[in-house]
C-alpha cells in the first residue's frame, strides 16, 4: 500500500465517519424529546386539575354519593324518616310501602334521580383521571423509548 492508497481510505473513512455523525445528529433532532417533556407536563397538569376536580366534587357531594349498590346518605336519611310513618300491620306491608314510596314521593324520587345524577358524574370524573393516567403511561413509554434511542446514538462505539 502506498501513502497515497493510506491517505485516501483515511480520508474515506474519515468521511464516514463525518456523515455517520451528522446522520445520528439529525436523528437526534428528530426525536423532538422536549415536545414530548413538554405534553409530558402537560399531561401531568391535566391530571392533577382532574384529581382535585374529583376531591372537590366528592368533598361538595358527598350526601348524595353512594357507595357500591346501596343509597346514599340522603336517600337513607329520607327513607329512615319515611319508616316512621310505614302503615301496616308487618314488616312486609312496611317494606312494599317504602319500596312504593321511591316512585310516588317527590323528596325521595328527587334525591334519588340526584344520587343517580351525581354517580355519573363522579364516574365520568374518574374515567378522566383514568384517560390522563394512561396517557401519561404511554408518554413515560415513548420518553424511555426515546432515551434508549438517544443512549444507543451517542455511544461513540457505533
Amino acid at each position: 500500500m502506498t501513502e497515497e492508497n493510506l491517505a485516501q481510505q483515511v480520508k474515506e473513512k474519515l468521511q464516514l465517519e463525518q456523515e455517520s455523525r451528522k446522520a445520528k445528529i439529525q436523528a437526534l433532532k428528530d426525536l423532538d424529546t422536549k415536545a414530548l417533556i413538554e405534553r409530558i407536563i402537560i399531561t401531568e397538569a391535566e391530571l392533577e386539575s382532574a384529581l382535585r376536580d374529583e376531591i372537590n366534587f366528592r368533598d361538595i357531594n358527598a350526601g348524595y354519593l353512594s357507595s357500591g349498590n346501596s343509597d346514599c346518605g340522603e336517600v337513607k336519611r329520607i327513607l329512615a324518616g319515611l319508616a316512621n310513618q310505614a302503615p301496616g300491620k308487618n314488616k312486609e306491608e312496611r317494606d312494599a310501602w317504602l319500596i312504593s314510596q321511591r316512585t310516588e314521593n317527590t323528596d325521595l324520587k328527587d334525591a334519588i334521580d340526584l344520587q343517580k345524577n351525581h354517580a355519573f358524574q363522579h364516574a365520568t370524573l374518574q374515567i378522566n383521571i383514568d384517560t390522563f393516567r394512561r396517557r401519561l403511561d404511554g408518554l413515560h413509554g415513548v420518553l424511555y423509548l426515546r432515551t434508549a434511542q438517544i443512549k444507543f446514538l451517542t455511544e461513540t462505539n457505533n
